[in-house]
């Protein structure tokens, strides 16, 4: 009987013959991509700027593995943009389940539960690295993306969030990016709209789909198959023109129900407020549309855009709960960059 090693060779030459890789030796799989000689040194620019941007405000560098157990990935959430059928899955020669990292906040998530138990706080951390991600290979995107992000671990107050979006303004502007928008969302006034509704589901996460994407004509459509009450359906269908300054506030208030609702507005209102004295206070605004991110946000989201990129360039937001699902409780913000969009942004910009 032939040995292990012979049959697992025996079946690699034949894959390789399936897929007529003879003529595919030079080809990198869909997804990826090489970095050469400037672009790769345009992608090390901007690795150093917004890192030492970072760290002169006191955030220091972490780096993570590139890959560790599956289950510290499963701890992200459900939805649309859950990372369980994203994750690059694959056995050890013990049989555990391993993970390429998918996701670097759900692996700080993990050192903070494991390592920071004592630390003083708060803890402002900083990292660059790739992340892969089993996107579906009609969408056209990437699924090795590098990251440089920051996140500000123990710290719950408005001034926490409103350092995150500091960050984010003075990262770009370290770039030379000068048209930039960041949005600020907050999930807890949607959860308030919906807390007596009891939607979940899968008509739960269409329903953010269509408002994050303010698909107006979809958003009704699908609110006419529910049982939500006609204040309820009023509240959801008003959400995607929820955007602008603080002169959104009062129509906003008319449509909260809840007190979740009325919190997540105050508390927006006030980092508006205390962002008016930053020199780019005119490059945010309040989007309460921003309902579709990470599963494990609780707070704020955030979203940056940057004229010439397409689109956003960056994400992050408040995920008070996610440490406390691996035992310690420790509420944190976060947000990370897209490099390879930055970098292709610049270009675009010098061209």
């Amino acid at each position: 009987m032939r040995n292990g090693s012979s049959v697992a060779k025996s079946l690699y030459r034949m894959l390789l013959s399936s897929h007529n890789l003879e003529n595919s030796k030079l080809r990198l799989p869909s997804g990826v991509k090489d970095l050469l000689f400037e672009e790769a040194q345009e992608c090390r620019k901007v690795e150093s700027r917004l890192l030492q941007t970072l760290m002169r405000k006191g955030y220091r560098e972490i780096i993570t593995p590139t890959f560790e157990y599956h289950e510290v990935f499963l701890q992200t959430g459900e939805g649309r943009n859950t990372l369980e059928d994203k994750t690059y899955r694959f056995l050890d020669r013990d049989g555990n389940l391993l993970a390429l990292r998918a996701d670097f906040t759900a692996q700080i998530a993990r050192i903070a539960a494991s390592r920071f138990v004592n630390i003083d706080l708060p803890i402002r951390l900083c990292y660059s690295g790739r992340v892969f991600r089993a996107e579906p290979h009609h969408a056209g995107r990437s699924r090795e993306k590098w990251q440089i992000g920051f996140e500000l671990l123990g710290a719950s107050d408005i001034a926490a969030d409103v350092e995150a979006v500091n960050n984010i303004l003075e990262g770009l502007e370290a770039l030379g990016l000068h048209e930039i928008r960041v949005a600020i969302g907050h999930i807890g006034y949607f959860n308030g709209l919906i807390a007596e509704a009891g939607c979940a589901g899968e008509t739960l996460q269409q329903l953010k789909y269509l408002i994050a994407r303010k698909e107006t004509a979809g958003l009704r459509q699908l609110l006419t198959e529910t049982q939500f009450t006609p204040p309820v359906q009023e509240a959801l269908l008003q959400l995607p023109a929820l955007h602008g300054g603080l002169e959104i506030f009062p129509l906003a208030r008319r449509f909260a129900r809840s007190a979740i609702s009325h919190e997540a507005l105050a508390h927006l209102e006030a980092m508006l407020r205390a962002l008016q004295t930053h020199l780019q206070a005119g490059k945010i605004f309040v989007d309460l549309s921003e309902v579709e991110g990470m599963g494990y946000y609780t707070g704020i989201m955030l979203r940056a855009f940057v004229a010439g990129a397409g689109q956003e360039i960056g994400s992050g937001g408040r995920y008070d709960d996610l440490i406390a699902r691996l035992g310690a409780h420790l509420p944190a913000v976060g947000f990370s960059f897209d490099v390879d969009l930055l970098v292709r942004t610049l270009e675009g910009l010098a061209s």
